[in-house]
């Protein structure tokens, strides 16, 4: 097949990944994003370089138009999930000069390629070049398949875009938590392959243990509420605090590998992508696990954290090195297994060639 993903950047490295597993596939692959990242990453093939895409005054534009219950946190949501739509005559207004100001350039990207030579549009993160889906659209009249795939606050934040999502012939997500939202979305595990040339060995544990975090979204990590613990269990016993935050992805890969311990994130969301790289690196992850979500993993390595008992956790991890040395054993074969990214990509190509 020949297969177009579309997403907003290449999300922690995930839909780039997939392109990759559908080359070695024997399928013609390609990333086409809108905007790049810090991290760095690069394995997009074309980038659209629309205007009005994450520039500061973009961003505070679009964080005015939306509601507060409409922010990124690390709690789940109740109900079915959002089906966003305009929410007010400015964000309606903004939406559609968007998309009025895309139309042409998007529409002179996809003749450039020969759309129509493409078999299957792939949307990571369920967003349709435009809002309206119109392109999206002719690419289903055309007779492609479509898959839309969610990754985290696209749909829990945003919600779905039905013009978007009503096209899809298979509909996955990789958060355990999107399901109670939407039953007819199939879960996957995250695809991930350690960058085998980018991680750096991991050095010999010191007689004191650096603790690391990894925020993208502070309040998706519940990352205040972290480092203050930290500091107070700190006055108590021998740590050092190792805070990545916002540097390019070798940068943060190498300050991950010195780490003795890594704390991914607390609340009701799980493990992330920060987990799966400390795991692979044979370094003890701790996370919080809301019980459904525990018993589906199981047997897994995480070391679990409780928010209303964290101080206490994160002091008993800490000072037991035994515990830490069991999930640095099985981690690395516990990530390879699970998130083996040939079998992602074969369940997710399944859902449409059956």
């Amino acid at each position: 097949m020949k297969i177009l993903h579309f997403a907003l950047e290449d999300y922690s490295r995930i839909p780039g990944l997939l392109v990759r597993e559908e080359r070695k596939a024997g399928h013609q692959s390609y990333l086409a994003v809108l905007t790049d990242t810090i991290k760095d990453y690069g394995q997009h093939d074309y980038h659209l370089k629309l205007p009005a895409v994450g520039s500061p005054a973009i961003v505070r534009l679009r964080e005015g138009l939306y509601r507060p219950s409409r922010k990124i946190d690390n709690r789940r949501r109740s109900g079915p999930a959002r089906r966003w739509h305009p929410r007010s005559p400015a964000e309606k207004m903004f939406f559609s000069a968007r998309d009025a100001l895309w139309r042409p350039r998007v529409r002179r990207f996809l003749e450039e390629i020969d759309w129509r030579g493409f078999d299957l549009l792939v949307l990571d993160g369920g967003s349709g070049f435009l809002r309206d889906a119109s392109f999206v659209r002719a690419f289903k009249e055309a007779g492609k398949k479509i898959i839309c795939i969610y990754y985290g606050s696209d749909l829990r934040t945003r919600g779905i875009i039905p013009a978007a999502d009503e096209l899809a012939d298979a509909r996955f997500t990789f958060e355990f938590d999107h399901t109670l939202l939407d039953p007819g979305l199939t879960f996957l595990y995250y695809p991930y392959d350690p960058p085998k040339n980018i991680h750096p060995p991991r050095r010999a544990a010191g007689p004191i243990p650096r603790v690391g975090h990894a925020p993208t979204n502070r309040a998706a990590k519940g990352s205040e509420r972290i480092l203050k613990a930290l500091h107070t269990v700190g006055q108590r016993t021998p740590l050092e605090i190792v805070l990545i935050e916002n540097k390019p992805f070798r940068e943060a890969m190498a300050l991950k590998a010195s780490c003795d311990i890594f704390i991914d994130q607390i609340g009701e969301l799980g493990y992330g992508v920060n987990s799966l790289e400390a795991l692979a690196m044979g370094i003890p992850a701790a996370v919080e696990l809301m019980d459904d979500f525990d018993a589906f993993l199981q047997p897994h390595p995480f070391l679990r954290l409780r928010e209303n008992s964290l101080e206490n956790d994160l002091e008993r991890i800490i000072t037991d090195p035994e515990a830490r040395e069991t999930a640095s054993r099985e981690g690395p074969a516990w990530v390879a297994r699970r998130h083996d990214p040939a079998t992602v990509s074969a369940k997710i190509l399944a859902g449409v060639t059956g």
